[in-house]
């Protein structure tokens, strides 16, 4: 199963007017996951497709398959919905989708976030300029978020993002997330395609 869906995070770089910096509005990544609270460790590896101009992201793979996986979650949130989808069993499962698409994990920085200055990884002529940001939120179960952020500075891709929860399910929590070759754009666009023995 893949954990994200269980716990809810070639284009031109935009900024949307509620955010200080959203990444190019189409890309593809490796994303690790790190998740802990206290009754629960979790470490795992997706694909992550990002598809803002059409409001949607896909995430499949884990650790546990080896990264190469039949299941696989697609979050469309023009329809408010989200398909958890195993293509070798042929079953699917939806689920609604509460957050606005601007408010999901991670992808903008919000206005308000306080700067954190600039970074850099690595050293010498192949160092990474970034910078990093901090913020609140309240999910939707009311649970309080501190959110830090480092993006790459020319095109606001994430790099890391740090989220501690406080009094959540299982008490409080801390999730890493880690963007890793991270390619403009999207390759093939029927990842995002809904098979027909899915219904809402």
């Amino acid at each position: 199963m893949i954990l994200q869906a269980a716990l809810l995070f070639a284009g031109l770089s935009v900024t949307a007017s509620a955010s200080t910096c959203c990444p190019p509005v189409r890309f593809s990544a490796v994303q690790h996951v790190t998740i802990v609270n206290s009754t629960f460790a979790k470490a795992a590896l997706y694909s992550f497709i990002y598809d803002g101009i059409n409001q949607r992201y896909v995430i499949s793979g884990d650790l546990s398959d080896g990264f190469v996986s039949t299941t696989k979650v697609i979050y469309d949130y023009p329809k408010r919905t989200g398909y958890r989808i195993d293509t070798v069993a042929r079953t699917c499962t939806t689920f609604h989708l509460q957050r606005k698409f601007k408010d999901q994990e991670g992808v903008c920085v919000p206005s308000g976030a306080v700067s954190l200055g600039p970074f850099f990884y690595g050293y010498g002529v192949g160092r990474l300029s970034s910078k990093g940001y901090s913020y609140n939120r309240t999910t939707v179960n009311g649970e309080h978020q501190n959110v830090v952020t480092t993006v790459t500075r020319k095109d606001c891709i994430p790099i890391v993002i740090t989220t501690t929860t406080i009094g959540g399910q299982g008490g409080n929590a801390l999730e890493t997330l880690g963007y890793n070759d991270v390619r403009p754009g999207i390759r093939d666009f029927t990842v995002f395609d809904i098979p027909p023995y899915c219904t809402v």
